[in-house]
């Protein structure tokens, strides 16, 4: 039997992210303290630990969520399980910078802010293991070692979206879609 999230938990919860999120667009991340979380966030902090340990906590739930949210938006098990028409992993690859397009302020911050390190390495690690199921060794990549194949296509992949946040999206995501995909037909990811 699933049990349902009070609505009272999960308002709280989102003020809380919300709270966190702004204050990543305006401080680095060890500078934030909790009191600073739940003041934004109008709860006190015993509220706040009733939900995360520790700002640590609370950076390592919003990185999974929104991982898994935009892994979900592109479909992406389809896009790393299956050999996809071109049509359909470009529309999978654009619902992904749609996503990011969409939750600009939180990629933002993570990307820009040094004590979030973490966020880049678990977005690598993620595509890594997609990847990996998607270079095909026949071909360009035969005489290459897969596993440095991989790093490179997961490296450039997250630098070129990092890239692309970091100078405010001057590409839209159709066109991003449209250019990553070109880019991993030519390096045998397919």
């Amino acid at each position: 039997m699933e049990t349902k999230t009070d609505r009272r938990i999960l308002r709280t919860k989102k003020a809380i992210n919300e709270a966190f999120l702004g204050l990543l667009t305006e401080k680095e991340f060890d500078r934030i303290t909790i009191n600073d979380i739940s003041e934004r966030a109008n709860v006190n902090r015993g509220t706040f630990y009733l939900h995360y340990m520790d700002k640590y906590d609370l950076l390592d739930h919003s990185i999974d969520d929104h991982l898994n949210r935009m892994i979900f938006s592109c479909t992406f098990t389809k896009f790393t399980e299956e050999k996809l028409e071109k049509t359909e992993a470009i529309e999978a690859l654009k619902s992904l910078f749609i996503y990011v397009e969409e939750n600009f302020i939180f990629f933002s911050s993570m990307l820009s802010n040094k004590k979030t390190s973490a966020f880049r390495e678990r977005m690598m690690a993620l595509l890594s293991s997609g990847m990996q199921k998607k270079i095909q060794m026949q071909g360009i990549n035969q005489n290459i070692d897969k596993e440095l194949i991989v790093q490179f296509m997961t490296t450039a992949f997250v630098g070129t979206v990092e890239s692309w946040i970091l100078n405010n999206m001057p590409q839209p995501p159709q066109w991003m879609a449209e250019q990553i995909w070109t880019l991993f037909e030519r390096n045998g990811c397919k």
